[in-house]
């Protein structure tokens, strides 16, 4: 079946014209979300209509009549390759992005082993002071960044954030004293500010729900995988210093500065867009409509990708918008997690070093002995987000991860002082490497939104709720509890039991909300339905078609 572009209208009682609805159209559940798509596309389609007409009309109607005709209009090899092509294309270039950040946002903490305090006439107290100015502007530019983005399109201001952020980070290498030190800090948080949730945004906008824990697991991977990396390119730089009259930590901010502003201009080039006509040179018309099409028809809020209209998208993006996503009774549980959900492993991997350099070990020593932990970390992470889009549930997860965490901090708790360190050099590397979770939140909640703009609010109050969980876990072990924090490890075990309780409630109340809509649903008659899904004041997540992923 293919789309009709002429609808007749049709009048109702009140003598008011109403569209006429397809409503033999898989696509049709959602029949306003379908239209308000063929709209966009004629929008693009006229837009870009002076280059490569022939081909861009050919694509966009190749996917009308794909979202008419449902799944059945292409083969599972068809699917596999354009998934496999979008791997190569999209997922491969964001962790090239995820990398230019984590390298500019380790290098600060590389140079810490190198003599800046000194040479810029400061005091560790002026590090923690940068660091805190830094997060706060980081966490204050999370939702304007975010609106930002989904504006103007991601293909335009994720690369503008990343060439902005390799400038800042080059021009660190000519910082003098506290004031630069501290300036510089701050322009790399309004930078970096709302860059994940935006890359998040962008990514799962090319995947059906199922399939987004993986390759979120993948940018995470790489982004604990660049710590390593930064570590050891570290100490390559170091061996420069004296070269042209510049310390180490200078040529440190000076190449990898070059690098990340390298990175944010060939990002213009390399970004594949979903709003662009021809997302990609690597697709033919009919893989690009079969890309579009199947993630629509998974989730038809993901429509909106195609959306041009900048006014019309602004004012999704009010105070009342942002207090609803803040206060959606079906997101709260799941921010809540991502607050506490990671603190029992994060406290310990955040004093890791210090930790180890207590048990007697030395700096370098302790550098090594974070590595299989990090590593131990990754493989957990992408493990758990195959489960959780192998069997579709995710709120196994975090329990799981607290069983994992459970014996070791218990071990920790008992161990007497004069313990072999061995020992708890093992149970700090199972603490520290337990199954990182992050990646199936953050697909849970872009699934459970609904709504493209909904999603973009959402996936950056859940990126603010991990950072408050960060400086929770910051202040977790205190320096008169040291050195084996067992009043910080008690606490710890405390939000432990709180995460599991947390996920079965969520696994309990999407449950209970699902059964009610599949009662409601199951009352109404054929034409109730077509009624309510073409005349519903119901948004998002609330909507009585709309099922709660698990």
């Amino acid at each position: 079946m293919t789309a009709d572009p002429e609808k007749r209208p049709l009048a109702s009682a009140s003598g008011a014209e109403i569209e006429e609805l397809d409503y033999g159209s898989l696509a049709s559940i959602h029949s306003r979300e379908r239209e308000g798509l063929i709209k966009g596309v004629s929008h693009v389609a006229d837009e870009e209509a002076g280059a490569g007409s022939s081909k861009l009309y050919a694509a966009y109607g190749e996917l009308q009549a794909l979202l008419d005709e449902g799944p059945s209009a292409w083969t599972p090899d068809e699917e596999r390759r354009v998934r496999m092509k979008t791997d190569l294309r999209v997922l491969t270039w964001a962790c090239v992005m995820i990398f230019s950040l984590q390298i500019n946002r380790m290098n600060i903490v590389n140079v810490l082993t190198t003599d800046i305090f000194t040479d810029l006439n400061m005091q560790p107290n002026d590090y923690n002071l940068g660091q805190s100015v830094f997060v706060t502007c980081f966490l204050l530019f999370e939702i304007p960044t975010q609106i930002v983005t989904t504006i103007i399109g991601p293909e335009i201001w994720i690369p503008t954030m990343m060439t902005l952020w390799g400038t800042v980070g080059f021009l660190q290498t000519f910082i003098t004293d506290k004031r630069t030190y501290l300036v510089t800090r701050a322009f790399l948080g309004v930078c970096q500010g709302g860059f994940i949730p935006g890359l998040v945004l962008y990514v799962t906008s090319f995947y059906k729900a199922n399939e987004m824990s993986v390759r979120l697991s993948a940018i995470w991977t790489t982004n604990h995988m660049t710590n390593v990396v930064s570590a050891l390119l570290a100490s390559a730089i170091f061996e420069l210093d004296g070269r042209w009259g510049w310390h180490n930590w200078q040529w440190l901010f000076f190449i990898e500065g070059l690098v990340t502003m390298a990175i944010g201009i060939l990002t213009y080039f390399m970004m594949a867009s979903f709003r662009r006509p021809v997302i990609s040179t690597v697709f033919t018309a009919r893989e690009q409509a079969i890309l579009r099409a199947r993630v629509i028809l998974d989730d038809s809020s993901k429509a909106k990708a195609l959306e041009r209209n900048r006014s019309a998208t602004m004012t999704k993006f009010g105070i009342k918008e942002i207090c609803s996503t803040v206060t959606d009774k079906y997101l709260v549980p799941v921010f809540i997690l991502g607050m506490l959900g990671f603190v029992p492993s994060v406290a310990s991997y955040l004093f890791i070093t210090i930790i180890l350099r207590n048990l007697g070990y030395s700096t370098q020593e302790s550098n090594f002995l974070s590595i299989p932990a990090n590593t131990l970390l990754c493989i957990g992470m992408v493990t758990a987000a195959h489960f959780a889009d192998k069997y579709r549930r995710r709120w196994p997860m975090p329990i799981i991860a607290m069983i994992w965490l459970f014996p070791f901090l218990v071990t920790e708790l008992v161990l007497p002082d004069d313990a072999d360190r061995w020992v708890r050099v093992l149970c700090l590397t199972c603490i520290v490497g337990f199954p990182y979770y992050t990646p199936v939140l953050m697909s849970w909640i872009s699934a459970n939104c609904n709504d493209q703009h909904k999603r973009a609010l959402a996936v950056a109050i859940y990126n603010v709720s991990v950072q408050l969980g960060n400086i929770i876990s910051a202040n977790m072990y205190r320096a008169d509890d040291a050195p084996f924090y067992r009043r910080g490890n008690s606490i710890l075990i405390g939000i432990l039991f709180f995460n599991i309780g947390m996920a079965l409630f969520i696994r309990w109340f999407f449950s209970r909300e699902n059964r009610r809509r599949d009662e409601k649903w199951a009352q109404m008659t054929e034409l109730e339905k077509i009624h309510y899904s073409a005349t519903t004041t119901d948004i998002a997540n609330q909507r009585l078609d709309f099922r709660l992923h698990m």
